[in-house]
């Protein structure tokens, strides 16, 4: 079997060539069991030529298996007017992604006890601050305002217009009703009490001088884009990088634990997990849950058994996170371009299947 490195030399010399460019690498024909570095070596030689056919400059991915991390690292350039490539720790903006984090500081806040998932909104919240978004939600079904009803919002289509804009304005909602609660930003009790345990130093909602040499610069039609504060932090506002989302990811699979350390409740990591928002007689290939989709879906072509999947999107960055609960296996990827989105939607399908394969085998007919 070729070595990692040299697969990769291969693959630089195509392109230097600029040959076979019109022709993806062959896929392995079988994966055994165990044989992740097969994964990591087809990976190594897809992930570049899929960069070039959506010209994106920069990606970044990791996968999980329960509490190992199988494979981190980044292609191409996270800022390429300074020749700085990307890795597993250059931060990209996830967009909605944010939802998941935003989801686990509201949980974590109840596990304190600083809020009860079942009060009105108002009894964290001063009534000036909930009344403005109960006149916007209120005709989008969005009452009662308590924490638990607001993080189960969701749209009832994937093409829910409407929905989309109730669940961000929710997060909204979540994300003031946590810093009144904590008495602190968003930003300060998440980094504290959920980022910071998880080793996860540079990740935020606010970009702080520790963050500005590891942020990848965005491209909108081909031009660097000037990334500007979200109004709406809680809802996609987060930047993150591939690795750190790993231990996140590890955490939920143990449960809320991260090193031996207790980050959530066994009840709430299932929660941010698992939990499902599914309306009553909703016809749907893809079935919604909190925050997530319960994929497989029509389009992913993604074998085996339902999974989490998230996607994010801003102006000039596109994320997808995609979770298997039953195999515990995560797939991460992230990328700095508006052309990004079939990108990070094939490389993490390709992987999620592949992983599948190198966890459990050949499939025996």
């Amino acid at each position: 079997m070729f070595s990692l490195s040299r697969l990769v030399v291969i693959a630089s010399l195509l392109v230097l060539a600029g040959g076979c460019q019109s022709v993806p690498p062959a896929a392995p024909a079988a994966i055994a069991k165990g044989d992740y570095a097969a994964v990591r070596e087809y990976l190594a030689l897809r992930i570049p030529y899929d960069m070039r056919a959506y010209k994106v400059p920069g990606l970044s991915i990791a996968i999980v298996d329960d509490q190992r991390v199988v494979w981190s690292t980044g292609f191409g350039y996270a800022d390429p007017s300074l020749h700085r490539t990307a890795t597993s720790d250059t931060l990209y903006r996830v967009g909605a992604i944010s939802k998941i984090v935003t989801a686990a500081g509201v949980l974590r806040a109840a596990d304190e006890g600083r809020l009860a998932l079942d009060a009105p909104a108002s009894e964290t919240l001063p009534e000036w601050e909930v009344q403005p978004r109960r006149n916007a939600m209120q005709w989008m079904g969005a009452d009662p305002f308590t924490a638990r009803h607001l993080l189960d919002q969701r749209p009832d289509t994937l093409e829910d217009t409407m929905g989309r804009a109730r669940a961000d304005m929710a997060y909204a909602l979540l994300g003031d009703m946590v810093a009144h609660a904590a008495q602190e930003s968003l930003d300060g009790y998440v980094r504290r009490t959920i980022l910071q345990p998880l080793n996860m130093p540079r990740a935020g909602f606010q970009v702080n001088a520790r963050m500005l040499e590891q942020r990848a610069a965005g491209y909108r039609r081909g031009l660097a884009w000037a990334e500007t504060p979200q109004p709406n932090e809680a809802a996609d506002g987060l930047w993150m990088s591939t690795s750190e989302m790993a231990r996140f990811s590890a955490m939920l699979f143990a449960n809320g634990l991260y090193q031996g350390k207790r980050v959530l409740k066994d009840e709430s990591a299932q929660t941010v997990m698992n939990l499902e928002t599914v309306a009553a007689g909703m016809d749907l290939g893809c079935r919604l849950a909190l925050s997530w989709l319960a994929a497989p879906c029509e389009d992913d072509d993604i074998a085996g058994p339902a999974l989490r999947a998230h996607s994010g999107a801003t102006e000039a960055f596109h994320s997808r996170f995609l979770l298997a609960p039953r195999d515990k296996i995560a797939v991460l990827v992230m990328s700095n371009s508006d052309t990004g989105e079939p990108l990070v939607a094939a490389v993490s399908t390709l992987a999620m299947n592949l992983m599948r394969s190198a966890k459990y085998g050949p499939a025996v007919d």
